[in-house]
């Protein structure tokens, strides 16, 4: 019988990709999520609802009860936990966003200890961070010391301080991933779901215009993403309560529109030489070698792969009628 992991959030973005990715390397999947129907799951793997490696199970991501029966009953051995309002919904809802993402990611730990999983895999985020102003020249190390500009990153941090809690107390064995720009075929939501849109009109074979050619960026694929959390869950390297900075292509969007334009050639794609007054500051480069020192993971998708398969993946959607 197949190990069975909980994937919360198992329904969106990052979810879908993560799902499909266990599966293929033999996992049975519990998906939690508070919206299954009608979300990228649907579009990446359509026979999700009656897929014999699949289960779905409905509900908020703060109701520790339900997750602690849920892991029960399936013989859940394993967690990934990806359920988190964005950026965006955290600054206009707080009461509702540090419940979901602060008491979400509590009640999460909390359930994987009394359930007795192995392991927990969670999304951290380098939203925890400052500006790139607030640090020394370049990439960011594992442990530079948080000065998170927005709520949601703030939460962010105080999830990584639970997660040191859990191991430390619990004896949880529990393993942050912080994300960045994580792009990819069908992705809706987020301020960072604008590559992803750009790339979806490539595949239409609509024009492609990017006004911030010079914008530096930290590039994460969301196949790359998955691997990522596949290869953690999976170690009998134990991740002890730590975040990580995780693998990504340092590029501009001068990088990207050139890689769009070898892929689809026939492809419109201008691009203005400027920079984003609003990400001017942001950090482009993280140290990630304590990732993978502990897991040996390299980076597998720069954009030059990741672009075409990106495409590939978008037409194979709109042909679906995604």
């Amino acid at each position: 019988m197949a190990n069975t992991v909980v994937v919360t959030g198992g329904a969106g973005f990052i979810g879908a990709y993560v799902t499909r990715r266990l599966i293929s390397g033999g996992w049975r999947v519990v998906i939690y999520d508070a919206h299954p129907d009608g979300n990228v799951l649907s579009m990446l793997i359509r026979d999700w609802a009656t897929h014999p490696d699949i289960a779905v199970e409905t509900g908020p991501i703060s109701d520790g009860a339900q997750i602690i029966e849920l892991c029960r009953r399936h013989e859940v051995e394993a967690a990934v936990h990806l359920a988190s309002p964005l950026t965006q919904e955290v600054t206009a809802n707080p009461i509702d966003g540090i419940r979901d993402v602060c008491g979400g990611t509590a009640a999460m730990f909390a359930a994987a200890h009394e359930a007795g999983l192995r392991r927990v895999v969670w999304a951290s985020s380098v939203a925890v961070f400052g500006a790139k102003g607030d640090y020394p020249p370049g990439p960011l190390a594992n442990d530079a010391c948080h000065r998170p500009p927005s709520l949601y990153g703030s939460c962010k941090s105080l999830c990584e301080n639970l997660s040191r809690r859990a191991f430390a107390v619990d004896q949880l064995d529990v393993v942050g991933l912080r994300l960045s720009v994580v792009y990819g075929a069908g992705r809706l939501r987020g301020f960072m779901s604008y590559p992803s849109h750009l790339m979806r009109k490539a595949a239409l074979g609509e024009p492609v215009h990017i006004p911030w050619g010079r914008q530096r960026m930290h590039w994460q694929y969301v196949e790359e993403v998955a691997e990522m959390v596949a290869m953690a869950l999976a170690s009998d390297r134990p991740g002890a309560g730590r975040s990580f900075n995780t693998p990504g292509d340092s590029r501009s969007w001068f990088d990207l529109a050139k890689a769009l334009r070898k892929a689809r050639p026939d492809v419109a794609v201008t691009v203005e030489d400027a920079v984003d007054p609003t990400l001017a500051d942001v950090i482009d480069d993280y140290d990630a070698s304590a990732f993978t020192d502990t897991y040996g993971y390299l980076m597998r998708w720069p954009l030059e792969k990741a672009v075409p398969q990106t495409l590939d993946t978008y037409t194979g959607m709109i042909r679906n009628g995604a």
